[in-house]
């Protein structure tokens, strides 16, 4: 028989160990294991980094559904039968492209822009995210799924870094000081051959943003605000505030894509296409359904 003492680490005491192991037990499984599963595929996770969640899978489905050049493996591939089924028909401008720019706004993990790279053979994608701590998570994510090349990992309160480029394609890009160190190596354009290549103007903005209005946390399940960064939950009083900021930005930099494709919280549908008009008042936004039926994706054609 195996005493718990002899199993404890050394140099802590009996109480320390028992906390240590209510503590894993606690928390969500996803941390304990360090990875989850998004859109098929393994994501190492650290508490640095808010855990994927399904619907957010139905963003992929969009991107997928506008400019995917095979649709009959589309249909194959999409992991969430978006919508009940439906498939928004694909875009006719992007019928031809050799290569597809995507800017993944916020990006966490990196689930969403890998889940990207590794379905669309023609994808180059730039992905933003506040945290170092996360765009560690997310290269480290990138280089087990093989794709590290096909993303360009920048350090960027939302669309912050685009200010002094002038929305610069990546090729050009010339701060390195806010480019990410990981393994001790800059992800410079120099060591990605394939960062060398000029980006077209963005084809797509995908986001998850922080969505939840401050005043609703308290409410949450304490599983998800004692664990998740708290930077990756709160949006703000009404929830859509970083949405607005982002927006702006878009707005003053020039960056206008032909989609945004955005998840939104359930009571948001209302708000954002308003902003979207505010902001963008030729642009034509749209809301659809999670599988629970919950209005859940901002799509906004340009």
């Amino acid at each position: 028989m195996v005493k718990f003492w002899n199993i404890m680490k050394k140099g802590t005491t009996l109480k320390s160990e028992i906390q240590r192991i209510q503590s894993v037990s606690e928390q969500p499984k996803q941390y304990a294991q360090g990875w989850t599963e998004f859109y098929k595929l393994k994501f190492y996770l650290t508490r640095d980094v808010l855990i994927p969640r399904p619907e957010t899978e139905l963003l992929v489905d969009v991107v997928f559904s506008l400019c995917h050049p095979q649709p009959d493996l589309l249909r194959q591939q999409m992991t969430s039968s978006a919508y009940g089924g439906s498939i928004l028909k694909m875009d006719s401008r992007f019928r031809g492209n050799d290569i597809i720019s995507i800017l993944d706004v916020g990006t966490g993990s990196g689930c969403i822009a890998i889940a990207i790279a590794k379905n669309l053979p023609n994808s180059k994608i730039i992905a933003t995210d506040v945290s170092k701590k996360a765009l560690e998570v997310a290269q480290k994510n990138a280089k087990f799924h093989k794709v590290y090349n096909k993303i360009f990992f920048l350090e960027s309160d939302l669309l912050d870094i685009f200010s002094e480029q002038q929305y610069t394609p990546p090729s050009e890009v010339r701060t390195t000081q806010k480019i990410i160190e990981s393994d001790n190596q800059i992800h410079r354009n120099s060591e990605s051959p394939s960062h060398s290549e000029s980006f077209r103007k963005l084809d797509i903005i995908v986001a998850n943003l922080p969505y939840i209005p401050t005043a609703r946390l308290m409410y949450i399940d304490p599983m998800v605000t004692d664990w998740e960064p708290k930077i990756a939950l709160d949006g703000d009083k009404d929830g859509f505030q970083l949405y607005r900021r982002m927006f702006a930005q878009m707005k003053k930099f020039n960056i206008i894509p032909k989609y945004l494709i955005a998840e939104i919280d359930y009571a948001q549908s209302e708000t954002a296409v308003l902003e979207t008009f505010r902001f963008f008042p030729q642009a034509k936004p749209e809301i659809k359904l999670d599988l629970a039926k919950k209005q859940r994706i901002l799509i906004v054609k340009f």
